[in-house]
């Protein structure tokens, strides 16, 4: 990679409206609808983008090696490591994982990708033919176009899958520069090296037998299985509303909030983070493909697509929590403007990003507001708004409107949008692929899963008559009674008198390269299958911690310092909805202690396993700890959940099994 100019990271350029607005970022499916010129452009400029030469400094190829492999100088900025062998370049590459610079680092990092494909994005728009207006049309959709994000976490309207065709799809339609529609290979489908390593040893031997990115791929043959993606985003919906309804609601410390580095003063309500949940989608998605590793993940399209909506969530957040930012911490590692030990604050440099006067880089201060770099989302439209409040208010209804309101309103649309696929299953004896194996089939009568299915479906038929759309803009998002009965369900409201209850979840804390590869602890509460590959489509799995760890022989030299130091981070996997799903199906009372815990002791576990599968035991992972907290919730007329933030630890729950949190032990 070039080393030798400086390249200025300025977004889209943007003159913002009189009012304040900039051009927005739209969620995909939303853009695929309602802005099909957007959309087109889209796909085209993507795909010429990725056609690029590959030894250019903007091609896709090299914006996307800046986030890992193949480990090279980018824009004239090299790193200082401590752990360059012989032969070795010394190069240790630009990681801010587990770090107070995760987000804002990416922040100008996307910027950059944006920079880059918006520009592509113009020369197709002057390609079309006038006649007809055809150009006309293009070139001022071009005007305002900017990349899109995957809302993985919002509820997909109904009859569509978790997973958008868009992103599954082979080849896609297109209306090309001639004016002619046609199919082409889809661009946010898979990235194809031209060629796979344009230096000798761009990629390690692992992935340099792959032509194109991968997902899910065939352990034999090494195809790319994208229909594994949809269902186990389906499976594991719940857990992952809650959990991003929790953070942005609830969180109020942009440390705890923003990366998942653990220490021994974290609180029991701080164990997620974005960070945490960012890593999920990244083995929700890759099934130890591309997006499965950090080194190799950007060149997956679908990486820019989560990450813009990591940005969104930042962003959401931060407006709300105007006054929290990043506190200072040591440097965990020596970079080209850093040394190991001096203080990571709000101007520390976000490397190898220089700013627009391509003298100095990017700091995390500078890119706070995302307007910086000419974009909003149609959470955060501020300028239409005269107070503050107002516009915190509105962001909170957009939060509920996609997340759902509470906990309650949200096993209702989680659990009535599986209930036909579990009536099936159980009727038919079937998986969506092939015949389940006699243990899956055992596995599926002991986790009660019919039973749940049936009393779902006869107490709350109305929910499946809920549509929901991937992207609700803010002036649509007026706070709605989550029922017509009010916020709480009507047959749920014994569960909250006055609105209250007890929250619960599950806290995973571990060394992050302990395994020397990624791993993931996958939380059950019940019966499941003991075959690892199932594991993904339980009805009894609760949600998973993902941890993106590397061998000690990477050469993201971050990564060699964290390992050597013992690296911990720690993740949240929110259990009353799984609860609920006990108490509807006539297993659990209450989510009062006094009913959870015993519940919880007989019937709560969790298992590891490898992004490729291959199980290990809980004690094979270094300072694995797994444990139970609560809290109390009160939510209000609207339907928001107010958190009291004062956690209570369970060791009774945990203590005797695998790993599980003791009485003597720290949090």
């Amino acid at each position: 990679m070039s080393t030798d100019i400086k390249f200025a990271i300025t977004g889209v350029p943007t003159t913002p409206s009189s009012n304040g607005a900039v051009p927005l970022r739209r969620e995909l499916r939303d853009l695929q609808r309602n802005y099909p010129e957007h959309f087109n452009l889209y796909l085209l400029g993507l795909r010429d983008f990725q056609g690029l030469d590959e030894a250019k400094l903007d091609s896709y190829y090299q914006v996307a090696g800046i986030h890992g492999m193949p480990f090279k100088p980018w824009a004239g900025v090299p790193s200082d490591t401590d752990w360059s062998q012989p032969g070795s370049s010394g190069f240790g590459g630009y990681c801010t994982h587990s770090s107070i610079l995760f987000i804002t680092w990416h922040r100008p990092y996307l910027a950059l990708y944006e920079q880059a494909l918006y520009a592509f994005v113009q020369a197709v728009a002057q390609k079309f033919p006038v006649e007809g207006g055809l150009r006309a049309k293009y070139v001022a959709a071009a005007k305002d176009f900017r990349a899109p994000y995957f809302d993985w976490a919002s509820q997909p309207p109904k009859g569509t899958l978790a997973f958008p065709e868009s992103l599954s799809a082979r080849t896609i339609q297109v209306v090309d520069v001639d004016g002619k529609t046609k199919n082409i290979n889809n661009p946010l489908n898979r990235f194809a090296f031209h060629p796979v390593n344009p230096s000798p040893g761009d990629f390690s031997a692992a992935w340099s037998r792959y032509p194109s990115t991968v997902r899910y791929p065939n352990r034999q043959t090494g195809a790319s299985r994208d229909e594994r993606i949809a269902p186990i985003l389906a499976n594991e919906l719940a857990s992952l509303r809650n959990n991003v309804s929790l953070l942005l609601l609830s969180y109020k410390d942009f440390d705890a909030f923003s990366y998942n580095r653990w220490d021994p003063n974290t609180n029991p309500g701080d164990f997620g983070s974005l960070e945490d949940v960012h890593n999920e989608i990244h083995d929700r998605t890759g099934g130890n493909g591309h997006m499965s590793s950090l080194e190799v993940s950007a060149f997956d399209p679908l990486f820019w697509l989560h990450h813009i909506n990591v940005d969104r969530l930042w962003s959401i957040w931060q407006d709300l929590n105007p006054n929290s930012f990043m506190t200072p911490r040591p440097a965990p590692y020596s970079t080209f403007v850093a040394q190991e030990g001096e203080s990571q604050s709000k101007d520390s440099p976000l490397e190898p990003f220089w700013d627009r006067s391509a003298a100095n880089f990017w700091t995390s201060e500078q890119v706070k507001d995302s307007t910086t770099f000419g974009y909003a989302y149609p959470e955060t439209q501020k300028w239409k708004y005269s107070s503050v409040k107002e516009y915190q208010a509105a962001i909170k209804k957009s939060v509920t409107a996609l997340y759902g309101s509470n906990v309650f309103a949200n096993f209702v649309e989680n659990v009535a949008d599986r209930t036909p696929a579990l009536k099936k299953l159980q009727a038919t004896g079937e998986e969506s692929k092939g015949a389940v194996s006699a243990a899956a089939a055992h596995a599926v009568e002991l986790s009660g899963a019919k039973k749940v299915a049936e009393k779902v479906h006869d107490v709350f038929q109305h929910a499946e008559e809920k549509v929901q759309k991937p992207v609700v803009p803010v002036e649509e998002t007026a706070a709605e009674p989550s029922t017509a009965e009010g916020p709480i369900p009507e047959n749920l409201k014994y569960l909250a008198p006055d609105g209250k209850y007890t929250d619960w979840i599950v806290n995973v804390r571990a060394q992050k390269h302990g395994l020397g590869q990624s791993f993931r602890v996958i939380v059950f509460l019940g019966e499941f299958n003991p075959d690892p590959e199932t594991w993904d489509d339980e009805f009894n799995c609760v949600g998973r911690v993902s941890v993106l760890g590397r061998s000690a022989e990477t050469q993201c030299g971050k990564c060699r310092k964290d390992n050597a130091n013992g690296l911990i981070v720690s993740g949240t996997v929110p259990l009353t909805s799984a609860l609920l799903q006990d108490i509807v199906g006539g297993e659990l009372q209450s989510l009062k202690p006094e009913d959870v815990i015993p519940h919880l002791r007989a019937n709560l576990k969790w298992k590891v396993a490898l992004f490729n599968g291959e199980e290990y035991t809980p004690e094979e992972v270094p300072d694995l700890r797994v444990s139970v907290a609560s809290t109390e919730v009160t939510i209000d007329e609207e339907g928001l959940p107010h958190y009291s933030r004062q956690y209570t630890v369970y060791p009774e729950i945990t203590e005797g099994k695998p790993c599980g949190h003791g009485p003597e032990d720290h949090i």
